[in-house]
């Protein structure tokens, strides 16, 4: 299977790859209309989920005290 060039030959893979694109996407339009951060905050922990059934080792904690930290989302 594949989309935009990236190839997974894992049915499950691209599934969750798939939804987490649709929040990336979620996110993005949420920052460009200045949602507030604790409600992009949710999206984004559903699309490291998302990331997580593939890997197993997503911490959200961790990533998003980076994310919030660096970029002052929310300040």
């Amino acid at each position: 299977m594949h989309s935009n060039g990236a190839v997974t030959s894992n049915l499950r893979h691209f599934e969750a790859l798939s939804k987490a694109l649709k929040e990336l996407k979620t996110i993005q339009t949420g920052l460009t209309n200045r949602i507030p951060s604790d409600l992009i905050a949710i999206d984004l922990r559903q699309a490291l989920y998302h990331l997580g059934t593939i890997t197993g080792q997503v911490t959200t904690q961790d990533i998003l005290e980076n994310i919030f930290g660096r970029f002052c989302i929310g300040k």
